[in-house]
């Protein structure tokens, strides 16, 4: 095979990933680790429908694709752990770009935030959040609006999401450190609203 038809190839095997992984990376956020082993459960089925996917992209991409690499490369182009290890670094270059750009962009971009809630698109300013709360399986968005915002984001994600004006008081809150009121060794108040702190966060509470 001719080199330019080496390059064509990973260039069309490249191109059969990317549904998998877009499909991937809208799911994965919605994931939730509340309930470990539900959590682990919907992981595994997302992997698997991932696979699906990457199967099906693949056959179809295009017929030279198949043609050029059957006889030497497609049990490994159709491996499950190759194609997973794709989508896996995929996404984590997706998430280091991102990462990059936002660091670099500055404060512009860190003024608002963007998320799904009730299948609606929403774009928050995110001085006017005054802590997320996790419920079971549902993380609540609270404003100084008190108009409130479900989402299947779980707190963990987050709390990644969100910068240094945000700490971490409890496995269920996640609280903007601009709008606390009055704080104790085991309680913070926002407004006339008590949140306790856990024992697990009260070190980094009280630096």
């Amino acid at each position: 095979m001719s080199t330019s038809a080496n390059y064509l190839s990973a260039l069309l095997l490249a191109l059969a990933t990317l549904p998998g992984v877009m499909f991937a990376k809208f799911y994965l956020n919605d994931i939730s680790f509340k309930k470990r082993w539900l959590g682990i459960y919907h992981l595994t089925c997302l992997a698997m429908i991932v696979l699906l996917v990457e199967y099906l992209s693949i056959i179809l991409t295009d017929l030279y694709l198949i043609n050029t690499t059957i006889d030497k490369n497609a049990d490994f182009i159709f491996n499950p752990f190759f194609i997973w290890l794709m989508a896996i670094a995929f996404i984590s270059l997706e998430i280091l770009l991102e990462n990059k750009i936002n660091l670099e962009s500055g404060e512009e971009i860190s003024r608002f935030i963007e998320f799904t809630s009730e299948r609606k698109k929403i774009s928050l300013e995110i001085d006017t959040i005054t802590f997320i709360e996790s419920c079971d399986d549902e993380v609540w968005v609270r404003t100084t609006s008190e108009i409130s915002y479900r989402t299947k984001m779980n707190i963990s994600n987050w709390e990644l999401t969100l910068d240094s004006r945000f700490i971490r008081i409890h496995r269920s809150y996640l609280v903007n450190r601009a709008h606390i009121t009055k704080i104790t060794p085991t309680k913070i108040w926002i407004g006339n609203k008590s949140l306790e702190i856990s024992r697990k966060y009260r070190d980094k509470v009280a630096q």
